[in-house]
């Protein structure tokens, strides 16, 4: 072994990947996207590709790493398949790879690669009512929960135990490695109790291999030999306790271990090895010096802290100078793991502290978020989900949003590292689509969870959906439909729900919608209908490209700590890192409105924010995974009250004459009421399967550009605080731009637009 692969396997995992699969170098010593060289964890789940063995992809895979890892001969990494219960390869040496597109965060950007120790085909791992076949319809989404459910893992030091059923039967599983010499035996150890009727465990499947292998046994260790292709695999069973396990090999050439109905705990251990012929002896020797199954019960109780340094950084207070100050509670960018800080959700204890998620499958624990922020203090979580973009804490529980599932996280022993990773609801069907992200976790006043779903081109039930789970997790649902790259989502406090979607393919423009049940929302391929809509559910507003390119999430104020705007909507963008004010009305039942952009500005692409009780400021996380105008990986900053008067239009209505804009605070009336202080544009776009539309003219369809519309009057009302602007010729409009150049008692100008969507118009406006 060289130095140089030494190197890459201690506890940072260093890795490397290839940016592409021809060529040079092998794929284990290629380049790897910066997050790879970070401490990882033992455990990292996602989309794994097994590269050059003729298996598809591992959409929900859990790569855990066994054995040893400072020592490169003793170590290995098992995938598990969560939705189908089985073992997909085993894999000495090495971990999981990534690729460099995006940053290792496009699609299915995983994978491992030969030699293997084995993998099997795409198909349940134990044996249910239909055999080995697989009852679901397409092969997305878990099993039917009356045969089987992945329940959660348990991690203790270094092992990791994962719990699930097959049928009425309660299964533990703890994986690991053996090792002699040169043979590194891949071992499963299984705890099984409440078995009510005779089940197997699917072993391997090497229906190609000699179709009369060698099976012996000795001592309570049972092996069966399969010689192909020059090699030979040696699969094993240690068994423990009076009940009977056999290891059999079926008709259609799966290996299984047969497991018979007991009132008892069944415990045994699977091993696996592949390798040289010459090296057979040596793995028997392994097997028959091999352990009994070890109980796997203790090893879910709490362990040892992972995760022990702590990290202290000191935030930054922002210039009071306007309406808001936007301060920085500065990420642990430097930390002894390695970790980049590209935040994708954060949510707060009852005590204040904050949990965070990170995009590349972390949450952290900060605290000490004072009105100093002298002292902020991190603790490392969680590690190993699956590109987490949506957190909520409910009854202190970290609720963390995957794209392979809703994970709870229980810290058992109150030592601020979560111990029990508890599948919450796996219920979403996923692709391999690079627009697969599930984003933006909420919960409604009645307890429902609620997130968004990218597209995936189609393929699977929940493609481009807006997702319902209940308040126990236990059935997820399709509320709406439609949706390309939503990045944002909202739950408001009256039960008003939003999503926020991207420009692109059907989009013709970003939008931002409140969503119906049942609702369609323009991605044609999303539909889900079985006639193809013809027309689209209206958004509350469009948003043009150059004022958010990418959006992010929304959020509604709480309270009057900060300023006049309680119970008002909030706007994200990722794209242009900015914060807006939703301007909404209703005419004839009809939601509509627009956005102003509010005085702050963030460190990264922003996307969540919640309002924290204990202090009733408004607190912001994004991250630069992909385009943004944002220069960090990611941000955690707090939106403050400063106290000063609000700037900015507050609320809009739309009559048949005109338009009135309200403000929170008294303008100069003189430059209120000059039409020279006001232009106002509109324009349309197109709903075209192109990506994205161009402007057009409302009063020709056909050309390009914007139509400028006469402010006939402007007319100051209210003291100053609400304005009316006469606008002839007045129709529904998808995109309407206000500027205005105004100014307040003191003389500050206060210059700014408003961009807003018209459905319908209100009463005309007489003077009132």
């Amino acid at each position: 072994m060289t130095k140089s692969r030494l190197i890459a396997w201690t506890p940072a995992f260093v890795l490397w990947i290839a940016t592409s699969l021809e060529g040079a170098a092998p794929w284990y010593d290629q380049e790897q996207p910066r997050f790879a060289k970070a401490d990882l964890g033992r455990v990292f789940s996602g989309t794994v590709e097994l590269q050059n063995s003729g298996r598809p992809p591992t959409l929900k895979g859990m790569a855990i790493r066994v054995g040893n890892e400072l020592d490169p001969g003793r170590a290995g990494t098992v995938l598990y398949d969560t939705e189908l219960l089985r073992v997909s390869a085993a894999m000495p040496d090495r971990f999981v790879m990534f690729s460099t597109w995006r940053d290792g965060l496009a699609g299915a950007g995983h994978w491992m690669g030969p030699p293997y120790v084995f993998t099997t085909r795409r198909e349940p791992g134990w044996l249910g009512a239909q055999g080995f076949k697989d009852p679901r319809p397409s092969p997305h989404g878990p099993l039917p929960r009356s045969e089987a459910h992945y329940q959660g893992l348990y991690r203790h030091g270094t092992r990791s135990v994962l719990a699930y059923t097959i049928g009425s039967a309660r299964v533990l599983e703890a994986p690991w490695m053996e090792v002699s010499g040169k043979v590194q035996a891949v071992t499963r150890t299984l705890e099984l109790e409440g078995v009510q009727h005779v089940t197997a465990v699917k072993v391997l499947d090497h229906g190609q291999a000699s179709p009369n292998p060698s099976v012996a046994s000795a001592a309570g260790r049972s092996w069966m030999i399969l010689e192909h292709g020059g090699q030979v695999t040696v699969a094993g069973l240690v068994a423990g306790g009076e009940v009977r396990v056999e290891l059999k090999m079926l008709e259609d050439g799966r290996q299984v271990a047969t497991v018979p109905a007991s009132k008892d705990t069944v415990r045994f251990k699977i091993l696996v090895w592949s390798g040289a012929k010459d090296l057979l002896p040596e793995c028997l020797a392994l097997l028959q010096a091999s352990a009994l199954p070890e109980p796997l019960r203790p090893l879910t109780e709490p362990g040892p802290r992972q995760w022990t340094a702590e990290v202290v950084t000191q935030g930054k207070l922002g210039e009071e100078s306007g309406t808001y100050a936007v301060d920085t509670l500065t990420p642990p960018y430097r930390n002894p793991y390695g970790a980049l800080m590209t935040f994708g959700g954060h949510d707060f204890f009852s005590n204040g502290d904050a949990a965070l998620c990170t995009i590349h499958g972390e949450v952290w624990r900060v605290s000490g978020m004072d009105d100093s922020l002298q002292h902020l203090t991190w603790h490392r979580y969680a590690t190993g989900l699956f590109q987490p973009l949506g957190l909520r804490i409910v009854g202190d529980k970290v609720h963390v949003l995957g794209r392979d599932q809703i994970t709870r996280l229980h810290d058992l022993n109150g030592d601020q590292e979560a111990d029990y990773y508890e599948n919450f609801n796996n219920d979403c069907a996923i692709g391999d689509d690079i627009h697969e992200f599930a984003t933006s976790l909420e919960t409604d006043s009645e307890g429902y969870f609620y997130y968004s779903k990218g597209s995936n081109g189609g393929r699977t039930e929940h493609d481009g959906t807006f997702l319902r789970v209940s308040p126990d997790g236990s059935r997820l649902e399709v509320f709406a439909t439609g949706f390309r790259f939503p990045n944002g989502a909202g739950a408001g406090p009256d039960g008003t729900l939003t999503v926020a979607d991207q420009q692109g393919e059907w989009v013709p423009a970003s939008r931002l919608d409140v969503i119906e049940r049942g609702g369609f929302y323009g991605y044609m391929p999303a539909h889900h209908r079985t006639v193809q809509p013809k027309h689209y559910d209206g958004p509350l507003c469009w948003i043009p490209h150059a004022v958010d390119n990418s959006c992010g999430g929304q959020t509604w104020v709480e309270g009057d700590r900060w300023g006049p705007l309680e119970g008002r909507m909030l706007h994200l963008s990722y794209g242009t890192c900015r914060l807006f004010l939703v301007l909404e009305e209703r005419v004839e039942g009809i939601r509509q409105g627009g956005l102003v952009q509010m005085d702050a500005t963030f460190d990264s692409g922003a996307m969540r924010a919640r309002f924290r009780p204990q202090d009733g400021q408004l607190y912001v996380t994004g991250l630069k995974g992909w385009q943004t105008s944002g220069t960090r990986d990611g941000c955690f900053q707090r939106v403050r009250s400063t106290g000063r008067p609000l700037r900015v239009p507050t609320g809009l209505h739309v009559h048949r004459n005109g338009l009135r804009l309200t403000f929170a605070e008294a303008m100069d009336p003189a430059l209120l009421g000059d039409t020279e202080s006001w232009a106002v544009e509109q324009w349309n776009y197109r709903w075209t399967k192109q990506y994205g539309s161009k402007d057009y003219r409302v009063s020709d369809p056909d050309k390009e550009g914007h139509d400028k519309v006469e402010v006939k009057r402007a007319v100051a009302l209210d003291d100053g605080r609400a304005v009316f602007l006469e606008l002839e010729g007045l129709q529904p409009v998808m995109q309407m731009q206000v500027r205005y150049d105004l100014g307040v008692a003191d003389g500050t100008r206060m210059r700014g637009a408003v961009h807003h969507t018209i459905h319908a118009l209100g009463p005309e406006w007489a003077g009132d």
